[in-house]
């Protein structure tokens, strides 16, 4: 992407969707718009293009309810992508000349910006435009009008106002804006322009005025926002005429609160903790802190609030008077938010760079694989011989648990060896495995003939590559590698072989990975545990197989 690094417009979609939940329309427009926006600038920039004569293309709006993640958005974007990023908040502005912040104390920020890396681009985000365009109803001299010509394209000269301050030249084709606001009561303009009445006693909404039968719910007249819906609630029709595009972004529903708790919050608060401390959220945490986060109607930033609450009370107290705490626990009691901690020796952290969002996720699955296997042996006891370990499959951290109970024990103590006993690398393959064989195979393959079938795939000398990575191939991407002589003419072929799109069925809820472009990380256990695994060199998954090898034969064989 021009004005950033080298990504293509899938492969930035794809990083931005690792973190940004719930939104993923929202993020493939703005990923679309930003690269369109790019390759503008790119053609003014090296064809010597008269701006004047390409389409306005700098500048679009986000309409979303409070907390349904607008600015995260725009922020991970700006990451993955490579652009700059500078966030304005508008209801804080002041018209040109009057006491405050000014517009032009911000074009100075922005100038600066390009000057100092001349190859990138700059997304401007103006937040709470709804703020500034209520307010200009109740001013003689608004701030709004000092966007105009930014949002025109080409360049701006002038300076803040104070004499110590330089003027600012702001090249605008170089600067994609994006501003952004709830527009609360907006759905009341729109359900007007439809015909819609939403003045109704009862709970069904009014049949439309042109015998429709459209639905009249907020977020359904929201999706169908138009800019004279922006102008007529307040906008100045200058202001909406140079906007290139309008989206609306809908509210965060229990699903993706969900998968916000389970891939985000999890690695966000681990940071809190000591090196080497796992974290995890149970499901009571879960479903209490998604409960409330959907009664109070504040999305991600009130699971944030609830957690804060636990972690600057008295866990941040324990924490500081004891050294050993090697576990946290994030659970639910009468209604309220509590915690458990696991207690031994914390292993140090090793020294290095920061680590990515995808090394931090790992380690966190990792650690939290880890210590449930260890917590379910403090609950349970030692975990005795069994004649059916088929049974176990079911559940991978019991299964897991029996294993180690099995095969790590120090007979002379009676104790379990440290945890380290069980590598990391080893317990995720061991439940990566476990979770393809319950939630993917047949329940006539779950046993313990199954997983050693599966763990005989995993032979990493082969060529091209190893059969049990082709297998969770099909889940990440929908696809799966077979003798070419059975397919049809449209298959592409490579020699003998050739890809055809997967036949895997997720039992329970009947998801085919070939007909949504294959899962992403967060979406299945098995997978989640696999690519963890994958992660690993190929020495260390060599000897994490060997050793799951052995405590199967010596346990179950």
């Amino acid at each position: 992407m021009y004005g950033g690094n080298d990504k293509s417009l899938e492969r930035l979609v794809e990083d931005v969707l690792k973190t940004v939940i719930g939104q993923d329309e929202a993020v493939r427009w703005i990923c679309g718009f930003l690269d369109a926006a790019s390759a503008r600038s790119r053609i003014i920039s090296e064809r010597r293009v008269d701006s004047l004569s390409m389409p306005r293309m700098g500048s679009a709006l986000i309409v979303g309810p409070t907390a349904s993640g607008k600015t995260h958005m725009l922020k991970t974007v700006a990451k993955q992508s490579g652009m700059l990023f500078m966030e304005i908040d508008a209801s804080a502005m002041t018209a040109e000349g009057y006491k405050g912040a000014s517009f032009s104390s911000q074009w100075v920020r922005a100038a600066a910006a390009l000057g100092d890396n001349p190859n990138k681009n700059l997304i401007v985000f103006v937040d709470e435009v709804d703020k500034m365009f209520a307010a200009s109803q109740f001013r003689e001299v608004s701030p709004v009008y000092d966007l105009l010509k930014p949002l025109e394209g080409g360049i701006i000269e002038g300076g803040d106002g104070s004499e110590r301050e330089p003027r600012f030249y702001l090249d605008c084709d170089r600067c994609v804006f994006v501003l952004a606001g709830a527009f609360t009561g907006i759905e009341e303009i729109i359900a007007s322009r439809l015909g819609i009445s939403r003045s109704v006693t009862g709970f069904a909404p009014a049949p439309r005025r042109d015998g429709g039968e459209g639905p009249a719910t907020e977020e359904a007249l929201r999706a169908q926002l138009t800019l004279e819906d922006i102008e007529k609630w307040g906008a100045p029709r200058e202001l909406v005429g140079r906007i290139s595009t309008v989206r609306f972004l809908s509210a965060l529903g229990e699903n993706d609160l969900r998968e916000i708790v389970r891939r985000n919050k999890v690695v966000e608060y681990r940071r809190m903790l000591p090196s080497g401390t796992a974290f995890v959220i149970d499901d009571s945490a879960e479903d209490l802190l998604v409960a409330n986060a959907l009664a109070a109607h504040y999305g991600a930033r009130f699971i944030n609030q609830q957690i804060n609450g636990v972690f600057c009370g008295e866990l941040r107290y324990q924490l500081g008077q004891r050294d050993d705490v090697v576990g946290v626990a994030l659970t639910a009691r009468d209604g309220k938010l509590a915690f458990d901690l696991a207690y031994g020796v914390r292993k140090p952290a090793d020294e290095g760079p920061d680590q990515s969002e995808d090394d931090v996720l790992t380690a966190s699955l990792g650690y939290g694989l880890l210590w449930c296997v260890h917590t379910y042996i403090d609950a349970h006891g030692f975990v005795e011989e069994t004649d059916d370990w088929s049974v176990l499959l079911d559940d991978g951290i019991a299964f897991a648990a029996a294993l180690l109970c099995l095969t790590a024990r120090d007979y002379a103590s009676g104790k379990i060896k440290p945890a380290q006993d069980y590598t990391l690398a080893e317990i995720a393959l061991l439940i990566a495995l476990a979770s393809l064989l319950h939630d993917w195979f047949p329940h006539e393959d779950q046993n313990v003939d199954g997983l050693c079938a599966l763990l005989s795939m995993a032979e990493w000398d082969c060529v091209p590559t190893c059969p049990l990575d082709l297998l969770f191939g099909q889940l990440r991407n929908g696809r799966r590698y077979i003798p070419s002589g059975e397919q049809g003419e449209d298959v592409q072929r490579e020699g003998s072989w050739s890809w055809q799109p997967s036949n895997m069925v997720r039992n329970g809820d009947g998801l085919r990975p070939a007909e949504c472009g294959g899962l992403r990380r967060g979406q299945d256990g098995a997978l989640d545990c696999f690519e963890e695994f994958m992660d690993f060199s190929v020495e260390t998954r060599r000897e994490a197989v060997e050793r799951l090898a052995f405590r199967l034969t010596y346990c179950c064989g």
